[in-house]
């Protein structure tokens, strides 16, 4: 396993390992996804079922699963599964009800208050791919999170299996989490048709879930008609920082804890200590020997040498966290000692999430935190933040002056107004500054 990268002295060579994780689809799926779009607006369920015919090779009788199929899938969860979701429902929305962001009213001078309204989307549409496997914990916290804001409708869209329906676990939780209507199709098609709206699936406000790069580009596709979205949810990709005190084997575990969700994911490990970087890598080969298919095969790739899975030997914290910020992690474990983990929070500024200590695994804020665990990839974490129940809502702005107020920024108007060449701007200010008013 040729896994080990020294930085700064192989940076180039360690760029050029992880080259594929930086585009997360290219203009031909774009432009593919573009024109699916356009046919589905165009003839709506049809074009749906083509598509899920074309792509997933099935073509189902309906797009709309009923209630009884749904109640069926609920009352064949083992009863440990079903307490489970349970406590993972609860986790996620405690933890989406304390996130709720509170409208405000401040006076900012005197005469002049500014303030937020906040509310949430009238209809959500959520995508919950199921390929590599069932994704029940994704369902809870997308469907969760538009519970806890208040969103009217909920939508919840996933594959179809051989059998034309759902992967019944994902559906029973997705709808225990508060799902008003599940729909099977084509993820793309599925997508545009929550942007557009079919017969079958209703046009929605927001449009929501993970999944491969044709997905993210469908997530772009639906932002450009207006829909509310959150792009770059991509592969899952994560970053260990550890010290001296981390132990090796829980390392490996965590490592392989991300990049078992398939080939494409990315894990890597960041030290500053080489005989840990070498530990972890022993320790690794055990975990790929032990594992089981298709799940060892996916390791296997990660951790190839075309694989984007990569342990790196920092010269220093500084270069550590210079490497951390530039990849901008969907998940980041800091497992290092207290005052070590200070100084990385201070220069840490883009990751997903941030998991902190020896006892706070990858696989706990996946299941059981309840905190989101979909999240920003492929860098887009630079930029973005994980989904939670504050993409579920929209703020509108208020303002309001007194007579006096408006007078103290009239000559600001005016100015401006006189700058711009917009004098109905400046007439719409004076008309309440002359107390005659307009006369008709």
């Amino acid at each position: 396993m040729g896994l080990i990268y020294r930085r700064p002295e192989e940076k180039e060579r360690l760029k050029a390992h992880l080259a594929a994780r930086r585009k997360l689809f290219d203009r031909k799926i774009l432009d593919g996804v573009l024109d699916l779009f356009d046919d589905v607006e165009a003839r709506g369920d049809a074009s749906v079922i083509d598509a899920t015919l074309k792509f997933d090779g099935v073509a189902p009788e309906r797009l709309m699963l009923d209630d009884e199929y749904i109640d069926r899938c609920i009352s064949t969860l083992s009863l440990s599964l079903r307490e489970t979701v349970d406590t993972a429902i609860r986790h996620v929305r405690e933890v989406n009800l304390a996130l709720l962001p509170a409208a405000r009213e401040i006076e900012i001078r005197p005469g002049t208050t500014i303030g937020e309204r906040i509310g949430p989307l009238d209809a959500v549409g959520i995508w919950i791919p199921s390929r590599k496997g069932p994704l029940l914990s994704t369902a809870i916290m997308l469907v969760g999170a538009a519970r806890a804001a208040g969103v009217g409708t909920v939508v919840v869209g996933m594959p179809p299996g051989p059998d034309e329906l759902a992967d019944p676990a994902t559906a029973a939780a997705a709808k225990l989490a508060g799902a008003d209507r599940i729909v099977v199709g084509n993820g793309v098609a599925v997508i545009a048709a929550f942007a557009c709206g079919t017969a079958s699936i209703p046009e929605t406000d927001g449009v929501f879930g993970p999944g491969p790069g044709g997905i993210g580009a469908a997530m772009l596709a639906a932002m450009m008609r207006g829909k509310r979205s959150a792009p770059g949810l991509g592969p899952s990709d994560s970053v260990v920082l550890a010290d001296e005190s981390a132990d090796p084997m829980r390392l490996a575990r965590d490592l392989a804890n991300e990049a078992e969700h398939g080939p494409d994911s990315s894990s890597v490990l960041v030290t500053t200590s080489a005989a840990l970087a070498t530990q972890t890598a022993a320790a690794l080969r055990l975990c790929l020997a032990e594992a089981d298919e298709p799940r060892r095969g996916y390791l296997e790739t990660v951790f190839g040498a075309k694989g984007r899975g990569a342990i790196v030997v920092a010269s220093d914290l500084g270069e550590a966290c210079a490497f951390i910020n530039d990849y901008a992690p969907e998940h980041l474990m800091i497992v290092c000692e207290p005052e070590t983990e200070r100084l990385a929070l201070e220069r840490i500024r883009h990751a997903g999430e941030i998991l902190l200590g020896k006892d706070t695994p990858f696989s706990a804020a996946n299941y059981g935190i309840g905190i989101t665990a979909v999240l920003p990839t492929n860098r887009f974490a630079r930029a973005y933040s994980g989904v939670t129940v504050r993409d579920m809502m929209k703020v509108s702005t208020v303002g309001r002056l007194s007579e006096n107020a408006l007078r103290s920024i009239a000559p600001v108007i005016r100015e401006f107004a006189r700058c711009e060449g917009l004098p109905a701007h400046q007439a719409a200010a004076d008309v309440r500054l002359r107390r005659e008013g307009l006369r008709p």
